[in-house]
């Protein structure tokens, strides 16, 4: 049984049994042309959000135009319970205005953290974060102009933080939860056009974070999750150079469930000469292996000094309800 089939008993137990959901928003939910119970109604698909957040998140998204993914009403989130990036906002939001806190919760993975600075006015937690500038030159897919959290890549959320030394590092977190990928070349979209073509010049030029002696071949990479992240991996690179704010160094960090073991197949047949993970082959590709990290969520949670921000206990138990595996 896979990670996916295990989560959607788990979501729908902790569906049944909460008393953070009206009684309305545990039945089945439409979800694509069907019916699911790990789903909420449609229209209840708000409260696929942790109280405390939910208008608040609402409303930022709806101003900055931030898509949510698999959403069937406008305005809203997905109502599928398993969704990654409900529990990425889910998890992080609480932290937009609370730099100490996200200070504590990141420093035992960055000892170097001195502290958290705006990344977006005056808040310290951008989601599905697109650089201004457009650094890949990315061709919009969804009208004239690039959205955030579709058809562009974006980072599902991005943290500034200073050092001891003064410098000034950039985070891009790619939150994963129930994914997996099966081997599928994704070179060329249905309607022919090539995925690789915006992304070659950087791939092959002087600031290319990869090691093309090692693998060299772009077409290589056209796999999930090797595809996401080497786009991300760029933007990562051309933002240290490029981007605004100025920054020192730009990290790639994934935050996975250590439960998943589908996430980490090796899904390109050419890498996998690297190793049998997708992580550990990741960071064997890269010139500075440093540039990616990866945080288990679970001990991103149970590293958390919850004693010293008794406010945010009430959102520590809801996350601990609702997913299982951080208990």
């Amino acid at each position: 049984m896979n990670f996916l089939t295990v989560e959607k008993k788990r979501q729908l137990a902790w569906k049944l049994t909460t008393k953070t959901l009206p009684r309305e928003a545990k039945v089945p939910g439409l979800f694509g042309s069907r019916l699911f119970p790990f789903c909420l109604p449609l229209e209840h698909a708000g409260f696929n959000l942790y109280s405390e957040i939910r208008d608040e998140t609402l409303e930022l998204f709806a101003r900055l135009g931030i898509v949510w993914h698999t959403s069937a009403l406008p305005g809203l989130p997905s109502n599928h319970l398993c969704s990654s990036q409900v529990f990425c906002v889910n998890a992080l939001f609480p932290f937009v205005h609370r730099p100490e806190a996200i200070a504590d919760l990141l420093r035992p993975f960055f000892p170097d953290l001195a502290r958290i600075l705006p990344v977006e006015e005056d808040r310290f937690v951008a989601f599905e974060f697109i650089d201004p500038d457009n650094l890949l030159g990315e061709v919009p897919k969804l009208g004239a102009v690039r959205h955030r959290g579709a058809g562009s890549t974006s980072i599902d959320a991005a943290i500034l933080y200073e050092s001891q030394a003064g410098d000034r590092t950039m985070l891009f977190i790619e939150w994963k939860y129930s994914e997996s990928y099966p081997s599928v070349y994704k070179r060329f979209r249905t309607d022919g056009t090539d995925r690789v073509e915006p992304y070659r010049h950087i791939f092959h030029g002087p600031l290319s974070p990869f090691n093309l002696e090692l693998a060299g071949q772009i077409e290589d990479y056209m796999y999930e999750p090797y595809y996401q992240a080497m786009r991300q991996q760029l933007l990562a690179s051309q933002y240290r150079e490029f981007g605004s704010p100025r920054v020192d160094q730009v990290r790639l960090v994934h935050v996975a469930v250590t439960e998943n073991r589908g996430l980490r197949a090796v899904t390109s047949p050419r890498l996998r000469e690297l190793g049998s993970d997708f992580y550990e082959s990741w960071k064997k590709l890269l010139i500075e292996p440093e540039d990616f990290i990866l945080i288990p969520t679970e001990e991103l949670f149970r590293s958390f000094p919850i004693e010293r921000h008794r406010e945010l206990e009430p959102w520590f138990g809801y996350m601990k309800s609702r997913y299982a595996f951080l208990r």
